[in-house]
């Protein structure tokens, strides 16, 4: 990428910056999801009301018709496995289940069969919730992109067992913001081809504490999460060569601050630091102030990254964004080949709410670019990559590369059937590409070696996915999702997902 085009990129990221002022909301994110085990948690609470008592299927006769009748015919949710309200406090719980089945171009498949609660509270500015599910493959396939949680083959090992568990405690402070404690996954940053800040496309939940406060037009956010180190061995070991029972301490701290001058236009500055091989550091709490230099004053021996982004809204249903991350402040060689020179840039455009209609909709209609530089998210110790449990928290296709990238999402019937397309063209080198690498044992010469755009060898890839979303009725959804994956010069990869749901 020429310099000149980069630095002109750059300065327009950091005078312009746009996002929700809230971490757990943005303008604009990638509406695809392979299946219903997936989807990123976002607790529902009821907002019907009944007098204080119990209200569950089993009171009466009636009321289990109704609910049966319910069942196979709202489009809403309407009822509860079990809702309780007394003075104000509500709370209810629900189950769930359903089935994946895989199928990819060998024609080589299986189910995936799972089953689930969630349970909920909330009274006045307090909210609770938990969802936890249990599923198991029908054949050993390693591929299942449910591994990044917590798994375990059966005795005969012709099965594979995967364990899922997401909530949130969080507290509204009305005309403040909110403090909360979750398990999930943080994505920063809008963008329709993944996160090139903190991204949350393969890797497993993890907890965090936040807290978001505004102030006016500004606003400050806050997350310390607790992760999993990819090994104990600080050098040379590959990730996952030590059991995770006996690797170190992991953590992730960020903080954010934002100004919103307008409605169409919020600017935002933050750091997020890798450390770890120690306990809770709470230098890092300390939200208002540039972490670089209390890191410096650790030691040295954390990792830190520097992010900012755009999106400006030119007109009516319109969003311009940029995202970019800096890990390296060298002044003096910034702007030249210096393999120390690692940083991001992402540039978006969203289109929305282009044509409506009862029967058919075009929701929405977003191209993107994304450039990273090598060797960015890597560092000399495991414990302070950009990763959780040896899956990435930085880009999730690596570093090295240029990703262009379209999606687009339509509606039919009222909202009841999405459809989803999401295609990309992915360039990509082989040097430094990877959050695993350890820069430290790979670069001889950490002073004088340069790294220029897609170094080593080449590999172009083009990925189209789609997705029809079916939600007929609340209690049965249903979802199809279609993935191919070429690599120049090697055959097609195919997966297609069917999804069945169920839920009271």
């Amino acid at each position: 990428m020429p310099k000149k085009i980069f630095l002109l990129l750059s300065m327009l990221s950091i005078v312009l910056l746009w996002s929700y002022d809230d971490l757990n909301n943005k303008e604009i994110s990638s509406s695809y999801t392979k299946s219903f085990t997936v989807e990123k948690y976002s607790p529902l609470y009821a907002d019907y009301e009944i007098i204080d008592t119990y209200d569950f299927p089993l009171q009466s006769k009636a009321k289990f018709f109704q609910t049966l009748n319910n069942y196979f015919t709202s489009s809403t949710k309407s009822q509860s496995l079990m809702f309780y309200q007394k003075e104000g406090k509500k709370v209810e719980g629900h189950v769930f289940g359903g089935v994946n089945y895989y199928q990819n171009q060998d024609s080589d498949s299986y189910l995936f069969p799972y089953y689930g609660f969630e349970v909920k509270a909330h009274y006045e500015n307090f909210f609770l919730a938990g969802k936890w599910w249990k599923g198991h493959t029908t054949s050993k396939d390693s591929t299942n992109h449910h591994l990044n949680s917590w798994y375990q083959s059966s005795k005969d090992e012709d099965k594979i067992y995967i364990d899922k568990i997401q909530g949130e405690l969080k507290y509204n402070i009305p005309d403040l913001g909110y403090v909360g404690l979750n398990r999930g996954k943080l994505d920063l940053g809008s963008n329709i081809g993944g996160s090139i800040i903190l991204n949350d496309e393969n890797t497993n939940d993890y907890t965090y504490l936040n807290y978001h406060f505004k102030f006016g037009d500004f606003s400050l956010d806050f997350a310390h999460a607790s992760l999993i180190a990819d090994s104990i061995n600080t050098y040379h070991a590959e990730p996952g060569s030590i059991p995770k029972e006996s690797a170190p301490d992991k953590f992730l701290a960020l903080h954010r601050f934002g100004w919103r001058p307008s409605d169409k236009l919020f600017l935002f500055v933050g750091e997020e630091i890798f450390y770890g091989n120690r306990g809770v550091d709470y230098n890092y709490f300390l939200p208002v102030g540039f972490w670089r230099i209390t890191e410096h004053n650790q030691a040295d021996r954390d990792n830190i990254l520097i992010f900012g982004g755009l999106e400006y809204s030119a007109f009516k249903n319109n969003h311009i964004y940029t995202n970019i991350i800096f890990d390296e402040l060298s002044k003096s060689k910034l702007f030249t080949s210096w393999w120390g020179n690692k940083y991001a840039i992402q540039i978006g455009i969203r289109q929305s709410n282009i044509t409506s209609s009862p029967l058919f909709s075009w929701n929405s209609i977003g191209l993107e670019f994304t450039a990273v530089r090598p060797w960015i998210y890597t560092h000399k110790y495991l414990y302070t990559k950009a990763s959780n449990d040896n899956q990435p928290l930085g880009f999730a296709d690596g570093s090295n590369l240029l990703k262009y990238s379209a999606e687009s999402k339509f509606s039919f019937f009222n909202d009841k059937i999405d459809w989803i397309l999401n295609g990309s063209y992915l360039r990509q080198g082989s040097v430094g590409n990877n959050f695993s690498l350890n820069y430290a044992y790979e670069i001889s010469n950490t002073d004088n070696e340069n790294a220029s755009w897609l170094d080593g060898s080449i590999t172009d890839t083009y990925r189209l996915k789609q997705e029809l979303d079916i939600k007929l009725l609340y209690s049965h959804r249903f979802k199809i999702s279609y993935e191919l994956s070429k690599v120049r010069k090697s055959s097609t990869e195919s997966e297609l997902v069917l999804s069945y749901q169920t839920r009271f």
